[in-house]
């Protein structure tokens, strides 16, 4: 797992490494060194040789002499320009000492000098090293400037820690900070490099060590994002003699005369991630559009009311079902009336199984959410921000505004596992600690992916994992399936069905 920590805790982790006997200057010579380590790894087998390092007057501008001293030390031609003038922090002024000692060309940068410019535009790799995770404000607007003119120049920029311009704790811009084509971050993830609008600046994002114990992490591990490798320790090992018994009953309650569709995205994907077998109870109007594409399911029609939902009168079938079912999910294309209150309220009072809230799943609880609070078995609850919004009697803006905190907020009145749908989706099962998904991709916001996202998280609790660990599972593999889906066509045209699609091969890469 990568860590996500901010300013006054990568504070804290320095302070503690530094009296364990790593010293500041240490620290400094390590991440310039991972920094330098990285672009080798990416450009020493090219021609791509001309670099120009933007350094600072703090600490940051200290990590980017020493990327310069050890690029220089491998054959790189490296320019160094000083956007503050000379450090003023103690150690990077000893490094930019050893800088000079190399004889590493190193200047004043001047707003109007031509041949400046002319470095910058000839560059093959641009380091920004002027502002880390102290950097809180406005840009002054030479570098504004300076900055609008590097994004026009063709070279590769990396940004040390944080693109410049960008507050390490959070998300929100004060004035546009200079775009990188990719982030080393240094020592762990920073909260603005995993929500938006300034992780949109950050482009590609790596974190790199520094050689600081594991041990001293620990009071800080609030916040974090999976790997690919962590999600795949998650999924058990498929016995060659398993049977579909083994892999659990999911009940899927979804689908109206007027979103047929939900129910049959929602249980494909759950097929698609292994359940052993997909139960859909849906109304039974929408039956000629439900069976047209369920090979794979059994069927549970219901009664519809007048407004083709179905109806409360058909509890005890459902009911039924739901005491024969590993986990159940229910929400998804369902409408919201009397009766799916009625019936959302049932499952969650009679459930010994997980359930996952949906879509109108969630919408029926807005008015007395008190219902999750109460249920006998784990909830997963699944909103967007206009849902969260509605749970937590606030407007969607102000969730955005702080996902962290309504994500936690939304465990403390709920009581649930909760899912706050979005760019960097955020998983956590109390409220203390968080999973931000860094998967995924703009095509994603269109109607029927949060229905792929439901299906895929209840396939996995039939599989075994935790409402935590399927849920994190879930976001994960979605993301990356909208990924893979974006590879072969445009955003606009990334779509539920055509992540179904890839979604067997995705799933290929986590199977123990």
């Amino acid at each position: 797992m990568m860590r996500i920590l901010n300013s006054e805790q990568i504070k804290a982790v320095e302070a503690a490494a530094d009296e364990s006997g790593i010293s500041y200057l240490r620290l400094m010579e390590n991440a310039g060194s991972a920094c330098a380590k990285v672009i080798r790894t990416r450009f020493d087998n090219t021609d791509k040789r001309r670099v120009v390092v933007l350094c600072g007057k703090g600490k940051n501008g200290g990590d980017g002499f020493v990327a310069a001293r050890k690029l220089f030390e491998n054959g790189y031609d490296v320019r160094v320009l000083l956007v503050a003038g000379e450090p003023k922090a103690e150690n990077a002024q000893e490094m930019f000492s050893r800088l000079g000692e190399l004889e590493v060309p190193a200047e004043s940068y001047a707003p109007q000098s031509e041949r400046q410019r002319s470095l910058l535009q000839k560059a093959d790799i641009i380091l920004d090293a002027v502002f880390g995770t102290g950097f809180s404000g406005t840009l002054p607007e030479d570098l504004q400037a300076l900055f609008a003119f590097v994004e026009s120049c063709s070279g590769f920029v990396v940004a040390i820690d944080l693109p410049s311009g960008v507050c390490a704790d959070t998300p929100q811009l004060q004035s546009r900070p200079l775009k990188a084509d990719l982030t080393v971050s240094v020592m762990a993830l920073k909260p603005a490099l995993v929500s938006f609008p300034a992780r949109e600046f950050a482009g590609e994002v790596q974190v790199v060590s520094i050689g600081i114990p594991d041990e001293l992490y620990k009071p800080y591990h609030k916040a974090f994002s999976f790997t690919d490798k962590d999600v795949a320790s998650l999924f058990p090992k498929r016995a060659a003699d398993a049977n579909k018994g083994d892999f659990g009953k999911a009940l899927v309650v979804a689908g109206s005369y007027e979103m047929p569709g939900a129910a049959l995205l929602t249980s494909s994907a759950c097929v698609e991630c292994g359940a052993g077998l997909v139960r859909l109870a849906f109304p039974d109007c929408a039956y000629a559009a439900v069976t047209a594409a369920v090979p794979e399911k059994v069927l549970l029609p219901l009664a519809s009311n007048r407004f083709g939902r179905i109806s409360a009168q058909d509890e005890k079938r459902l009911l039924d079902a739901l005491s024969n079912s590993t986990a159940c999910l229910i929400g998804c294309g369902l409408g919201l009336d009397y009766d799916t209150k009625a019936l959302v309220r049932s499952v969650l009072q009679h459930a010994n199984v997980p359930v996952v809230l949906d879509a109108d799943g969630i919408n029926a609880v807005c008015d007395d959410i008190d219902m999750i609070r109460e249920a006998k078995a784990p909830v997963i609850l699944t909103p967007h921000p206009g849902e969260a919004a509605r749970l937590l009697g606030c407007t969607a803006r102000e969730v955005q505004a702080d996902r962290m905190t309504a994500c936690a907020a939304l465990c403390e009145k709920a009581g649930a596992t909760v899912v706050l749908k979005g760019a960097g989706t955020i998983v956590s099962a109390d409220g203390k600690r968080f999973s931000i998904n860094l998967t995924g991709n703009a095509g994603l916001a269109t109607a029927g992916t949060g229905d792929v996202l439901a299906g895929m998280l209840l396939g996995f609790l039939c599989l075994g994992l935790s409402p935590l660990e399927a849920a994190v599972a879930a976001a994960h593999i979605h993301g990356l399936a909208g990924d893979a889906v974006a590879e072969e066509a445009a955003l606009c045209s990334v779509t539920p069905s055509k992540m179904l699609g890839v979604l067997p091969k995705v799933l290929s890469q986590f199977e123990a």
